[in-house]
Parts: structure tokens; C-alpha cells; sequence
């Protein structure tokens, strides 16, 4: 495919684009099979250790899942493979609070070492970096969007 035009380019960056969602389903799908977990439970961990603890329903919103059942049965199950820990919110002692634990930590990072994407930034100048990051972050609120669109019909 030309990339010579914009046209060309577009569609260049909109394939990549779809590629590397497809690696990243395929990865985090190999990656929960390790674990032994699901995709939604590996989901509902990745958001857990960015976002921080978080209550059942908040987490239940940011992953899509229905409050109540399928939150509650991830966590039962994350709960029993040790990964997730259910504590009382000490502010307000009716609301619990979802936190991953270490083991988490230990059993993910290996799986996904930091060492190969800082080999892939070395390639790139800070001010490219800032362009990527700038890309990736207008893209997840894109990505963002289109869950909410497919969400709502």
C-alpha cells in the first residue's frame, strides 16, 4: 500500500491500527490462558492495577460489565485464584473495596517485561514519543467512544 498520500496513509495507519488490536486481543487472551483466568477477569485486573482500588460497581462501569452478576462472579473467581482481595472502605464501612494482590504482580510481570517496549522507544526521539503518546491517547478516547456508541444501541 502507497503511503506516498495522505489517502494512502490513512489507510495504512488504519490497518496497523487494526492489526495491532487484533495482536492485543490475541495477547491478552494468551496471556489470561496462562493465568488460567478469562479475558474479562485479566481485563478487570489490568484496570485494578492502573486505576487503583476501586468498588465492584465502579469497576463493573469503566469494564462494561453488569453490575451485579457477571462483576460479582469475576470477582468470586479472581477472589479464589488469590489475585483479588475484597476489603470494607474504611470511610464508608457498607462499600467494598476491590484491590489486586501481589500475586498479581508476581505472576503478570513477567508476562509482560518492560525491557521489549523500552527496546521499541529507544527508537524513537522524545518529541516523536510525545506524538505517539499524544496518538495513543487520542485513540483510546476514540476507542472509548465507539464502546459507548455500540454500548447505547
Amino acid at each position: 500500500m502507497s503511503t506516498d498520500n495522505r489517502a494512502g496513509l490513512l489507510a495504512a495507519i488504519q490497518e496497523a491500527s487494526r492489526i495491532s488490536v487484533s495482536r492485543t486481543v490475541s495477547f491478552q487472551q494468551a496471556v489470561a490462558a496462562r493465568l488460567g483466568i478469562g479475558s474479562s477477569d485479566l481485563n478487570c485486573l489490568n484496570l485494578l492495577q492502573l486505576a487503583g482500588p476501586m468498588t465492584a460497581g465502579k469497576l463493573a462501569e469503566e469494564i462494561g460489565l453488569t453490575k451485579g452478576g457477571a462483576i460479582t462472579a469475576a470477582l468470586d473467581r479472581l477472589e479464589r485464584a488469590g489475585m483479588i482481595e475484597r476489603e470494607r472502605d474504611p470511610a464508608d464501612r457498607r462499600r467494598i473495596i476491590i484491590r489486586p494482590t501481589q500475586r498479581v504482580i508476581d505472576l503478570v510481570g513477567p508476562l509482560m517485561p518492560a525491557d521489549v517496549w523500552e527496546n521499541l522507544y529507544d527508537r524513537y526521539t522524545d518529541d516523536e514519543l510525545r506524538v505517539v503518546l499524544d496518538f495513543t491517547e487520542r485513540s483510546s478516547a476514540t476507542v472509548q467512544t465507539l464502546i459507548d456508541r455500540v454500548s447505547s444501541t
